[in-house]
């Protein structure tokens, strides 16, 4: 039997070692667990082939011996899970289907994890206080012409954000099982082909117009340091996808800007126009 592809519902973590979670139950020698949350080696039916430490660009993985188990006395531990790119190759190669590799959100551990999860919420909150103010108590300035400007860029920015239900689920070809994220291919068309990361744009984009229709001193401050930590966050995504996509991602980079919605279309109708004549 493979990985129970929904282990962190059906199980219990037990504890930790090395600070990867351990997901029981755990009955030494014979029953060893779930080694790892996002890259997740099953270590009861790990055979120890060592495929996944061969075919891994981040090197994630190392051997630890695991005397007197039925299946094999040494197991690959996701030492480095952190660094993990989600490029699927450990997954796709294991032949006893022993690891389960799940979308990881950017610095989920280590002394950044909580400032990630901060920028989320508060760009979550920040376009939802903002608009409800606007609309209950009016522009805090009052000046209408920046309102109605708000109300344009709110629509603009829904589609950028929701985009990736569209292009991700038809062009990214997540494996069996996977989320939205879980990409497998390089999804380069719809809003993916006007900039790179249209979700954060639109993220960006609905914290603009929440600054717009209410013009309050505090949206606006929340929503320019939530807009820049989110970009920041991008770049550094983009690390991973180079690893990821290789080459393929380079080109793509050259073609399509990070999130520059004036250049990316500008640049989209230059490839149309090239490409009728």
């Amino acid at each position: 039997m493979p990985i129970d592809p929904k282990f962190q519902k059906n199980r219990k973590k037990v504890g930790k070692e090395a600070d990867i979670t351990i997901w029981g139950p755990v009955d030494p020698p014979e029953i060893l667990g779930i080694r790892g949350t996002y890259v997740a080696v099953d270590w009861d039916i790990c055979t120890g082939c060592g495929i996944c430490l061969e075919v891994c660009p981040q090197q994630l993985y190392e051997w630890v011996e695991t005397s007197n188990h039925p299946v094999s006395e040494k197991k690959a531990f996701p030492t480095r899970e952190p660094d993990c790119v989600q490029c699927y190759k450990c997954e796709t190669k294991c032949p006893a289907q022993a690891i389960r590799i799940e979308f990881m959100p950017t610095d989920y551990q280590g002394s950044t994890g909580w400032l990630f999860s901060l920028v989320a919420i508060l760009s979550l909150l920040q376009p939802i206080v903002g608009i409800i103010y606007g609309v209950w108590f009016g522009p805090f300035l009052g000046i209408q012409p920046l309102l109605y400007v708000g109300w344009v860029i709110l629509p603009v920015g829904l589609f950028f954000l929701f985009s990736i239900v569209i292009y991700f689920k038809r062009d990214g070809k997540p494996g069996e099982g996977k989320g939205l994220m879980d990409t497998t291919v390089l999804v380069d068309s719809g809003t993916y082909a006007i900039v790179r990361h249209p979700m954060a744009l639109g993220g960006i984009l609905l914290m603009i117009a929440s600054i717009l229709i209410s013009q309050h001193w505090l949206v606006a401050i929340v929503g320019v340091i939530v807009s820049a930590l989110s970009y920041r966050t991008q770049v550094k995504l983009e690390k991973g996808l180079l690893v990821k996509f290789g080459d393929d991602y380079k080109r793509y980079m050259e073609k399509v800007p990070r999130m520059n919605l004036l250049l990316g279309i500008i640049r989209l109708l230059k490839r149309k126009l090239l490409s009728n004549r």
